[in-house]
């Protein structure tokens, strides 16, 4: 016999409603409402110690050697490097020594220039006991033709060394008696690079990594002041690190000899840079860069680069051996 449908019609009973929670007889379970509690609150939020800076501090020559001294040594101290804005020497003038130092470069026949760590070229000079530049590279001077590019590079010079007596002082507060003295003793040589564009790829042939770094670290204090945008790299304790640098800044790195003599406060880091060739529409890019090492590494390094002979004076010296041997055999034959 068929079982009969049941009738829709037939009202069914709403479900009973869900409790709240709060009664004794509540669905919910105590552990899991603690532990919503706990998940819905925010963390503690901390923010970054103000002091700590991600690159090597920014000073203010204007504040230098007082109000910002303590900045300066923390970021030596931390970074090995530190940079400095508002240091006076205009971006045009900067410009009117690359357009000279072209010229200069592009004569190098009769300037003896000299090779850099970095592959790239570069044109030394010492400031004399008269005050005055002298360039270090041979001939140079006696070319009337370079006479603009001697009398630029000597009022950045003069500006640069003003600089390096305001950090100086500024290294010197809350140190040792004898890192003040070997401050105090150390000379400098500034020096004009050109980097060639199309030299790039070629730059660190034959030279390590090792070697490399220890030549870019054979100083005390070295002062870089590029010409155009850069991107500067260092290699720190903490690792790589690299920022922007341009004609605004000059950014300062610490040496091995200035980590020797304060016994490792302040750290010694490497430093380059990197051009951003693909937007310049020049053959090379120029930078001034200022060496401050101990009296004798500084004049032990410039007299061996005046050891150096040109090829005109080799070939000479080779003419002069050979008439001296053709003179002693025809007076003894």
């Amino acid at each position: 016999m068929p079982i009969a449908r049941c009738n829709s019609q037939i009202p069914v009973p709403p479900p009973s409603p869900i409790p709240t929670g709060r009664g004794s007889r509540s669905a919910a379970n105590e552990i899991f409402s603690q532990f919503l509690e706990e998940a819905l609150k925010l963390p503690a939020l901390t923010l970054p110690d103000p002091h700590i800076t991600p690159a090597p501090a920014e000073i203010d020559l204007r504040s230098l050697p007082l109000a910002s001294a303590d900045l300066l040594l923390h970021s030596a101290r931390e970074f090995g490097a530190f940079r400095i804005r508002c240091h006076g020497i205009s971006g045009h003038e900067l410009g009117m020594v690359a357009d000279e130092a072209e010229h200069v470069f592009h004569d190098s026949k009769n300037v003896v220039v000299e090779r850099n760590e970095l592959g790239g070229e570069r044109i030394p000079c010492v400031r004399s006991s008269k005050g005055a530049l002298e360039f270090t590279a041979h001939k140079i001077l006696g070319n009337q033709t370079h006479r603009n590019f001697c009398v630029h590079m000597g009022n950045v010079a003069s500006r640069l060394d003003r600089i390096v007596e305001q950090v100086a002082l500024a290294l010197q507060q809350d140190t040792s008696q004898e890192l003040k003295e070997r401050i105090q003793e150390t000379e400098s040589v500034i020096c004009l690079c050109r980097y060639p564009h199309d030299n790039v790829p070629k730059q660190n042939e034959g030279v390590t990594d090792k070697k490399k770094d220890r030549l870019l670290c054979d100083h005390a204090l070295r002062f870089y002041l590029p010409m155009e945008h850069c991107i500067f790299y260092v290699q720190t304790e903490r690792g790589p690190l690299s920022f922007d640098a341009g004609p605004e800044n000059i950014v300062v790195t610490v040496g091995k000899q200035l980590e020797e003599w304060s016994h490792g406060v302040f750290k010694c880091v490497p430093g380059e840079m990197i051009f951003m060739t693909s937007f310049q529409n020049s053959q090379a890019s120029f930078s001034i860069e200022l060496t401050c090492s101990a009296y004798s590494n500084l004049h032990h390094n410039l007299n061996n680069s005046d050891k150096i002979i040109s090829l005109t004076d080799q070939i000479l010296i080779v003419f002069f051996l050979v008439f001296l041997y053709k003179f002693l055999y025809f007076i003894f034959s």
